[in-house]
């Protein structure tokens, strides 16, 4: 079977609600990161994909350091944007540190070393900003839906496990965390960024509905 490109997966999907959900992610990623940094600040995008989320602050705040940490996906053609292979490379403290649908495919040794880079390269008075996919509740069945109507790919739930995570009950998680979000629980992630940060928000996306009936969060921290 032909991969689907990421693209077509989220912003460009077939599907209206998931593109709106996506689209809406973006716009929310971008306006979050943007609020939190100063003038002439500088922003570390932790898993940054093709750069959009980068090249469009670009556009929106010309006076900005753009700096990528992308191990997987080719650089973007933008000469705004900075490519570094770790934090160990960052010779700026930025403000912002964030990462936008990447902690879910982190195994948890990944993702509280993650966590503790970011920490150490954050300001003082620094932000973490995260997005995340919901993969429990009714977000679930519905994206699972999709997978299988739009994109002809066969779930990688069990029908157990499928209603145990619509439930909201935890489901295992497969050792090789790349290509699935399976198991994925945001509620777990929560309780790992209270370990260094303090969690300022948490905002539910794409809808003003409980977490159950949303795609996405964000959560945005700061420094203890």
């Amino acid at each position: 079977m032909a991969a689907v490109s990421y693209d077509r997966q989220t912003i460009n999907s077939p599907n209206p609600l998931a593109r709106y959900a996506h689209r809406s992610r973006v716009a929310r990623s971008v306006a979050l990161v943007e609020q939190h940094l100063p003038l002439n600040g500088n922003v570390v995008d932790f898993g940054a994909g093709t750069g959009l989320l980068l090249s469009s602050l670009g556009e929106r705040r010309p006076d900005v350091g753009l700096f990528a940490i992308e191990p997987y996906m080719p650089p973007a053609r933008d000469p705004r944007l900075h490519y570094l292979h770790d934090f160990a490379a960052l010779a700026v403290r930025p403000d912002v540190v964030s990462a936008f649908e990447v902690c879910e495919h982190l195994s948890d040794s990944e993702t509280a070393l993650f966590l503790a880079n970011a920490w150490d390269a954050l300001k003082q008075e620094g932000h973490l900003i995260i997005s995340v996919p919901i993969m429990v509740g009714g977000a679930l069945l519905l994206k699972e839906l999709n997978r299988a109507v739009l994109f002809r790919r066969a779930s990688d739930y069990s029908a157990s496990e499928l209603m145990a995570g619509t439930l909201g009950r935890t489901v295992p998680r497969p050792a090789d965390r790349g290509p699935t979000h399976k198991g994925f629980d945001f509620r777990w992630l929560r309780d790992q960024l209270r370990q260094r940060f303090v969690v300022e928000e948490q905002i539910l996306s794409p809808l003003p509905l409980p977490w159950w009936a949303n795609s996405q969060i964000f959560f945005v921290c700061r420094k203890t």
